[in-house]
């Protein structure tokens, strides 16, 4: 019971960051240079693979570890983006 259980949730986890992935690439993959771009869906094939084809939960759960590390540069570039964007046009004294 407890391992089904284990082993849905890293799916379902494993979903969620493919599809959040892809929803910020959409957004803001310019900031990706072709090689960044390359490795970022490397991982996500790699997400994608261990989540149907395996049924064990590490192994999911490290291809999930994976991409989050792998997309952290990604990241912050994009909050980053949002904070300039945010700031943009606005006084020291306003913000």
């Amino acid at each position: 019971m407890l391992a089904a259980r284990a082993l849905r949730e890293a799916r379902v986890e494993a979903e969620r960051m493919v599809l959040a992935t892809r929803s910020a690439i959409a957004a803001d993959g310019d900031l990706l240079d072709d090689a960044e771009r390359a490795e970022i869906d490397v991982l996500v094939a790699a997400t994608l693979k261990a989540a149907e084809g395996s049924s064990d939960h590490h192994a999911i759960e490290a291809a999930v570890k994976a991409l989050a590390g792998g997309t952290e540069g990604f990241a912050a570039a994009r909050m980053n983006r949002g904070i300039r964007s945010a700031l943009a046009g606005r006084s020291v004294e306003e913000v």
